[in-house]
């Protein structure tokens, strides 16, 4: 089994660590939908004792540690999976646990398709509001592939977008669409 921070010498490198991937992660997440606010140092990856990934501000510093659960230890395509989901909610962090269904939506959706787009084994949320917000992006995307690179332009800050700037953005999009994406994303309905 591999070790997710293990590297090893290669031709012309070293093999890829969780952390090498975290740069790739990003690398293309801010290709597909905007740059991230650099005014937040993200420090890298550790393990959680919680039973879900998330980002954690420590020190209230403007710092993001992305932590991912313990049974990503020896597993790198989970490992991989909870850091892009984690990844979208680096590109415009809040300082708090908070977000909206679009952003929660937009998590899942990326660390699928990356996953996908990188040749690694497939993995989805076990969690229906995971995939509930998954599914609602996934349709926003259909209408409008580049809809979240053109609206963070207008509101940098995902959990701030709101129901009148999505339907502003593109007319097509259907109003409870609209506003189901711009809901706050309630966590206790994980199951």
């Amino acid at each position: 089994m591999k070790n997710i921070f293990e590297s090893k010498p290669i031709p012309n490198g070293h093999s890829w660590t969780i952390t090498s991937k975290l740069g790739d992660i990003l690398k293309s997440a801010e290709g597909k939908y905007g740059e991230r606010d650099k005014t937040y140092t993200i420090l890298g990856v550790e393990f959680t004792t919680q039973d879900s990934p998330c980002i954690w501000y420590p020190g209230n510093r403007k710092s993001i540690i992305i932590q991912i659960t313990l049974n990503c230890k020896q597993d790198f395509d989970r490992a991989i999976f909870q850091v892009a989901h984690e990844a979208i909610h680096c590109l415009s962090p809040t300082g708090n646990s908070t977000a909206i269904v679009l952003e929660e939506g937009l998590a899942t959706y990326f660390s699928i398709e990356y996953l996908k787009e990188n040749g690694h084994i497939n993995i989805r949320s076990e969690k229906k509001n995971y995939r509930e917000a998954k599914n609602l992006t996934e349709e926003l995307l259909k209408i409008d592939p580049s809809i979240i690179k053109e609206i963070r332009e207008k509101c940098f800050v995902i959990s701030r977008i709101d129901r009148n700037l999505l339907l502003e953005t593109n007319s097509k999009i259907p109003e409870n669409l609209a506003q189901k994406l711009t809901e706050n994303f309630d966590y206790s309905l994980d199951s």
